[in-house]
């Protein structure tokens, strides 16, 4: 299932409002624009509400709404949502021109009933802070919640600046795949790479040579015992280790270094999420950040590779000009914000002004630095908003 629209205001009419508007989605986005435009948090609006829908909490510091627009297989699914102070205020949901979930303030709402044919209504009361995309799961019942609840817990969030693992280990080396939280992706590898490799007997293979594709001689990886000299540590731990071409050492994760172990990283658990057949949606924040241009280039173009013939949808986000330069601008979306408003300007809604971009022959960047992607060759109408 993939994310087409969607819209998110928060603290409305306050000073502080945020507002994202009508944002359009592809398959494949790279999110470009400038520092503090908005691009981390559009994606912190959407990890916000995944977060939601699997029964969890939000970071959201006032009345937040919400519009999805979602595309299911040939069905179009449209989901609202408004919230405030731990009350659901209102929540609907739509397959294609139908309603077939609504509930409000209280709790109480009414949902269609799908186990037997015909249209039928059932009325329910579930705990005021409780999404009922969360609390009336039913795969016999309600399969429209089990689809959207399916998109949730697809979702993969990297954020590429951060540690990503490097300095988490484990206790032990044997797990089971019921012990482990997939969605938390800054976690120790060890479970990943143990079950994966446990799971999967391609799964090794795979990660080593999309490691050699972005320029790592990776021979071999695995897990070791690992300790520290002079620690006091009693406790058995854990670590990974890879093995380079021309090195006999194997080099523990706190030698790699950060640019390899954050790549190493985000391949190891995207080869198995894809390995697992999942079909979800994966973010990627500062895609490339603390690698050199060659292999930052590399990565995108693998990521972009891997999740086209996997069926994900991806959305990465950058304001590095080089991985600019090496994503064709169609999978681009330009962020801007204006005050507290956040536009987002990309193939789907200013298709014109993208194709009138290929006649320019200047580079990728400059569609993003000279603000063509706003106005195009018509001058005259400079200063309108196409996303509007």
């Amino acid at each position: 299932m993939y994310l087409r629209k969607f819209s998110f205001r928060e603290n409305a009419g306050k000073k502080i409002e945020w507002l994202i508007d009508d944002v359009s989605l592809g398959e494949i986005n790279l999110v470009v624009g400038k520092n503090s435009s908005g691009k981390t948090r559009t994606l912190n609006a959407l990890s916000d509400l995944v977060s939601m829908v699997r029964g969890k909490g939000t970071s959201a510091s006032g009345p937040v709404s919400y519009e999805l627009l979602f595309r299911n297989s040939e069905n179009m699914m449209k989901y609202e949502l408004e919230y405030d102070l731990e009350t659901i205020r209102m929540e609907r949901l739509y397959v294609e021109e139908e309603l077939v979930l609504e509930r409000g303030e209280g709790g109480s709402g009414i949902i269609k009933y799908e186990a037997t044919p015909g249209s039928i209504f059932l009325e329910f009361e579930i705990p005021h802070e409780q999404l009922a995309c969360f609390a009336k799961r039913d795969r016999l019942q309600h399969p429209f919640i089990e689809i959207i609840h399916g998109w949730a817990i697809s979702l993969r969030r990297f954020d590429f600046s951060g540690d990503l693992g490097k300095t988490r280990y484990a206790l032990k080396s044997a797990f089971e795949a019921k012990e482990v939280d997939w969605s938390i992706t800054n976690n120790s590898l060890v479970p990943v790479i143990t079950i994966a490799t446990e799971e999967f007997p391609e799964f090794r293979e795979q990660v080593v040579k999309d490691m050699q594709g972005i320029g790592y001689d990776l021979e071999d990886f695995g897990i070791i015992h690992f300790s520290e000299h002079f620690s006091h540590s009693t406790q058995d731990r854990y670590a990974v280790y890879n093995t380079e071409a021309g090195l006999e050492k194997q080099v523990t994760q706190r030698d790699m270094s950060q640019g390899m172990f954050r790549a190493f990283s985000v391949l190891v658990q995207l080869n198995y999420y894809i390995l697992c057949g999942h079909k979800g949606f994966v973010i990627i924040d500062d895609i490339g950040e603390g690698l050199d241009f060659g292999r930052a280039k590399q990565l995108v173009q693998l990521l972009i590779g891997k999740a086209k013939k996997s069926g994900i949808q991806l959305i990465m986000s950058t304001n590095d000009s080089f991985i600019m330069n090496a994503v064709d601008i169609e999978n681009w979306a330009v962020i801007m914000r204006e005050g507290n408003k956040i536009s987002l300007y990309n193939y789907e809604n200013s298709r014109e002004i993208f194709e009138e971009f290929k006649f320019t022959g200047l580079n990728n960047f400059d569609f993003y630095a000279s603000e063509f992607f706003r106005s195009g060759f018509r001058e005259e109408e400079k200063g309108e908003d196409p996303a509007e």
